[in-house]
């Protein structure tokens, strides 16, 4: 029964000890002499914009005014023709139906469309692929030894290292 409550004793006095040798451990900033410096790239996809015009003839179909010109053209002759009240009424009537009528032929004539060339544009995404650096494979010299590792970045001729010293028991 006495080794029962010793051995919960001896870790309790052990953990401090095992703290306390961890705690000892020590942290340095040095610096190491960089050997080798390996861009990484990645092949990355990405679209661009490219505009893609052309030219395009549009027919616009245009209202002509012309009958309603010649409707009142037609209807003021027809007006000044006639001799009596009742005559010009009909006069009127008959110029401005005529006028409209031979000024809507006119215009089918010469055609009442019209033809324009227009330049039309869009853009269009276009995949493209280029090559990227992810990082930098990295090797460098410390205390006669060689060592490897991968950074974000091109460190130069020496790069930051930190040791840590812990003592062996």
């Amino acid at each position: 029964m006495f080794q029962y409550r010793i051995i919960p004793l001896i870790f309790a006095c052990a953990s401090p000890v095992f703290a306390d040798h961890r705690s000892n451990s020590v942290k340095h900033t040095q610096y190491a002499r960089v050997t080798q410096v390996q861009a990484v790239y990645e092949r990355v996809a990405f679209n661009a914009p490219i505009e893609q015009c052309w030219e395009e003839t549009v027919s616009h179909h245009g209202s002509s005014s012309a009958p309603i010109f010649g409707a009142i053209i037609g209807g003021a002759l027809g007006n000044e023709l006639g001799h009596h009240k009742s005559n010009k009424r009909v006069g009127t009537v008959v110029g401005a139906v005529l006028g409209a009528t031979v000024a809507s032929d006119i215009s089918r004539r010469r055609g009442s469309n019209h033809y324009e060339t227009i330049e039309r544009c869009e853009i269009q995404q276009h995949r493209e692929w280029r090559d990227e650096v992810v990082g930098y494979d990295v090797s460098y010299r410390y205390q006669g030894e060689i060592y490897h590792t991968r950074l974000p970045y091109n460190p130069g001729e020496e790069i930051e290292i930190e040791v840590k010293v812990t003592p062996r028991g």
